[in-house]
């Protein structure tokens, strides 16, 4: 038995779980009547909202409001990892589902159920400095650790959306800015604290359970167990040189064409996103967003050249040099708010009273690219795509078809096998989105979605049918291998492994 395990079972949870033991279980794992939610709150320091609490309306809330109509038996915020542990074993004694929650973006909504648990880890969300690393809580929202951490002229790899959870983006990998430059989130980890489902609170790194170390770099959030706290390595937060620029809709063909041969040689430190945004109406130009760590010399020289790559200067440009907490800070929307504001607005963990951020539903639809990218037939096919929805688009929705530099450079150099995250020979990432309003009828968000699945199936025949799992995909045929790839026999050992009766369950768990 470990220190851990002896420490759980040795505290004032252990009540809690006997006395669930003792609900009259008329088998092993088959409870005698409904799940005792009151014990479970009894039994943790932290805290348990249920159906009828005031905060429950919020509590069930995932990021998009298409979920809401999802209802938890019990959302349960624990305090430290020994509340996860008592979760988990309230779980596998009272026979529920259950399911961690972060940040609550996943795409498909499965960081929710329906009449199970949800532990939230939003309450721990602690960031600790220790010399050029940091500890970071799983509740804690990017929004926070990049500012954090860049007023401590640090920096980690990760995502630009202010609210979405440290914890999902670092197991399903992390793509973000600086991967180029410096690798993945997840690259960027040196241990975790994880509770797996036998209630058993690990320090799980190269040394100590190195095989699920390994799976929880990249083998995707829901699966092995809760992590409580992230240990990361940290890279200089450095000024940012930050170029936007618009070519003419016309120009777009070969805008994309020359963007791909550019990325092809571009130096580490540098991201850059070609964008098409779409709504009812004419097609708007595409813009092209470039950011350099490497100053702005370097910027100059690498627009200069993708110019010459699209055959044309662009139609307008602006550049500016800012450092990297207000550059992180406009590009993820929050240039003009404050910290308490870049927050989704509420008062349970991860949310504040002041929070301006919004919610929306969309769905989402990805692809990554080999060296040999887009063709001229697959560029035609992506470029009929985004004027069809201008020509169409119901009920005032949006669509978005994103081009990604953000692999390539240093996300590559590791080994597919070095971690779980196996896309390290992709060159770029293509998201295809599409938005609606809450006013959208049903028959306008079918269409919104049949527009974003004609897309993704027009591009079949070109792509390689790898999918970055942190964009999860209830679509997606083959999701093991588009996700996984040769890396997903070592996710199902590790897997049977420490969680052998399966006790997380979604319909893409490993």
């Amino acid at each position: 038995m470990s220190l851990h395990r002896r420490r759980l079972l040795g505290s004032a949870p252990a009540a809690v779980l006997a006395a669930i033991g003792a609900v009259g279980a008329l088998g092993a794992g088959t409870p005698a009547r409904g799940p005792d939610w009151a014990a479970l709150a009894r039994g943790i320091d932290g805290r348990v909202v249920l159906p009828g609490d005031r905060d429950y309306p919020e509590a069930r809330q995932l990021f998009q409001p298409r979920y809401d109509a999802v209802a938890p038996g019990a959302v349960a915020y624990p305090a430290h990892a020994a509340d996860v542990a008592v979760c988990l074993d309230f779980a596998r004694r009272s026979a529920v589902p259950l399911v961690p929650r972060g940040g609550g973006h996943s795409y498909a909504g499965w960081s929710t159920n329906s009449g199970g648990l949800v532990v939230d880890v939003g309450a721990m969300a602690g960031l600790t400095v220790e010399g050029s690393g940091v500890r970071i809580g799983a509740g804690a929202r990017l929004g926070d650790v990049n500012r954090t951490l860049a007023g401590r002229g640090m920096g980690l790899p990760t995502g630009l959306c202010p609210t979405v959870g440290i914890a999902g983006l670092t197991l399903g990998g992390g793509l973000g800015l600086a991967s180029r430059a410096y690798g993945t989130t997840c690259d960027a980890l040196t241990g975790v604290t994880v509770v797996t489902p036998d209630g058993v609170v690990r320090e799980a790194d190269a040394t100590r359970d190195p095989g699920l170390f390994w799976a929880l770099r990249g083998g995707g959030g829901g699966n092995f167990g809760v992590v409580t706290e992230f240990r990361f390595r940290t890279h200089p937060a450095v000024d940012c040189a930050y170029a936007e620029l618009h070519w003419a809709e016309a120009d777009s063909a070969a805008l994309l064409h020359g963007w791909q041969r550019w990325l092809a040689a571009l130096p580490d430190p540098f991201w850059s996103q070609v964008e098409f945004l779409v709504e009812a109406g004419p097609v708007a130009a595409p813009a092209v967003r470039v950011l350099c760590f490497d100053g702005r010399a370097e910027l100059d020289r690498q627009l200069t050249r993708l110019s010459d790559l699209v055959g044309r200067p662009p139609r307008d440009s602006w550049v500016v040099v800012r450092g990297y907490e207000e550059t992180l800070r406009a590009m993820s929307g929050c240039s003009e708010q404050s910290a308490e504001q870049c927050h989704l607005p509420g008062t349970l963990p991860g949310r504040t009273p002041e929070g301006r951020i919004g919610r929306d539903s969309y769905a989402g639809r990805c692809d990554l690219w080999g060296r040999t990218g887009l063709p001229d037939a697959g560029v035609a096919a992506v470029l009929a795509a985004v004027r069809r929805y201008g020509q169409g688009a119901p009920g005032g929705g949006l669509g978005v078809v994103q081009f990604t530099g953000e692999l390539g450079g240093a996300v590559n150099r590791p080994a597919p096998s070095d971690t779980a995250f196996v896309h390290r020979d992709s060159a770029f990432l293509t998201q295809y989105l599409a938005y609606w309003p809450a006013s959208a009828t049903p028959a306008e968000v079918a269409g919104h979605q049949g527009w974003l699945d004609g897309l993704w199936q027009d591009l079949r025949p070109w792509a390689g049918g790898r999918s970055y799992q942190n964009y999860i995909d209830p679509k997606l045929p083959a999701w093991r291998e588009a996700y996984y790839g040769t890396n997903l026999a070592r996710l199902e050992d590790v897997r049977r492994t420490y969680d052998p009766d399966r006790l997380f369950r979604f319909p893409q768990a490993i």
